[in-house]
C-alpha cells in the first residue's frame, strides 16, 4: 500500500488547523479518503445542534441561520481535523502493538536475525506503518553500522511521541550492530507497551460511556427548555420572553454557556494525553 506523502509532514499534537490535503492524508494512511458522508456527519451535525438549540430559545430563523453556519465552521476546523487525526492515531498506535508483540514471538527463536523477523512480522502490518517498516528493510540490505543506525533513527523520529516504542526500535538497533538480542529487554518492553495498549482501551471506554452520557444530557436540555416555553404557553413565551430584551440576553448568556460546556467536552473526547510517558 502506497501512502500518501503527506501524512509524513502530519503530526496529531500539532494546534493548526490541517487543510484537506492533510485530512485525506490521514484517512488514507489506515483507510479511505474523505466522503460525503464524513462531512455530512462531522459538519452537519455541529451546525445541525447549534441551530436547532438557538432556535428552541429564541424562535429567530436568522440567528439559527447563523448559529448553523458557526456550527459548520466549527465542525470544519475543529470537530472533523480532531476526529480524523484521533482515528489516525489509533489505528497507528495498534499496527506499532501488534508489531512489537510480532517482533518478540519471532525473536525468542534464537535463530531468527533481525531481518528475518522484520520480513515476518511486518507481512502482519497494514497501511502507513507497513509502509514505513519496509523502507527500514530496504535501508538495511548491505547497510554498514553508521547506515544501520540511521536507518533505525529515522523510524525513531517519526515514531517519537511513543517513547515505549522508540525503547524498542533501539533495541533492534543494537540487536542489529552486535548480532544478537537481548529477549529479555524485548519482552519487558513489549509488556509495557501492552500495558499501554489497555490503558488506552479503557480510556476510550471511558470516553464512549460519557458521551452516551453527554448525549442523553443534551436529550433533557431540549426537553427542559420545550417545558419552560409551553408551561408559560407558547404564545406567550415567544412575545413576552424570546423577543425581547431579557430573553435576549438570557437565552445568550445561556447558550455562550452551553457552548463553553461543548467545547471543553469535545477537548476532553480528544484528548489523548494518555499516549504520553514521561521518562
Amino acid at each position: 500500500m502506497k501512502v500518501n506523502k503527506n501524512v509524513k509532514k502530519l503530526n496529531t499534537r500539532k494546534k493548526r488547523v490541517l487543510n484537506v490535503d492533510e485530512l485525506n492524508a490521514y484517512k488514507v494512511a489506515y483507510g479511505k479518503p474523505l466522503k460525503t458522508k464524513d462531512y455530512v456527519y462531522y459538519v452537519g451535525m455541529p451546525a445541525l445542534i447549534f441551530a436547532a438549540f438557538s432556535f428552541l430559545l429564541l424562535y429567530y430563523w436568522w440567528i439559527s441561520l447563523i448559529m448553523a453556519v458557526l456550527g459548520a465552521l466549527y465542525g470544519m476546523k475543529v470537530f472533523l481535523p480532531k476526529s480524523v487525526a484521533k482515528a489516525y492515531q489509533y489505528q497507528s498506535f495498534a499496527q506499532r502493538n501488534k508489531f512489537v508483540n510480532n517482533m518478540t514471538q519471532i525473536l525468542t527463536d534464537e535463530g531468527k536475525t533481525v531481518t528475518r523477523a522484520l520480513q515476518t512480522a511486518n507481512a502482519r502490518t497494514e497501511g502507513e506503518f507497513k509502509q514505513d517498516i519496509n523502507e527500514l528493510q530496504a535501508r538495511l540490505i548491505g547497510a554498514d553500522n553508521n547506515q544501520i543506525k540511521k536507518a533505525f533513527k529515522t523510524v525513531e523520529d517519526k515514531y517519537q511521541d511513543d517513547v515505549i516504542f522508540t525503547q524498542y526500535i533501539e533495541q533492534l538497533e543494537t540487536a542489529m550492530l552486535e548480532g544478537r538480542a537481548n529477549i529479555d529487554t524485548l519482552k519487558d518492553i513489549k509488556t509495557y507497551h501492552n500495558d499501554m495498549k489497555k490503558k488506552q482501551n479503557e480510556y476510550e471506554n471511558k470516553k464512549i460511556s460519557h458521551l452516551k452520557d453527554m448525549k442523553m444530557l443534551g436529550g433533557v436540555v431540549v426537553i427542559f427548555v420545550l417545558a419552560v416555553s409551553f408551561s408559560f404557553g407558547f404564545s406567550t413565551y415567544v412575545n413576552d420572553f424570546a423577543r425581547q430584551p431579557i430573553g435576549w440576553i438570557t437565552c445568550g448568556i445561556y447558550m455562550v454557556l452551553m457552548g463553553q460546556f461543548f467545547r471543553k467536552f469535545s477537548t476532553y473526547l480528544f484528548d489523548d494525553s494518555v499516549l504520553e510517558v514521561s521518562l
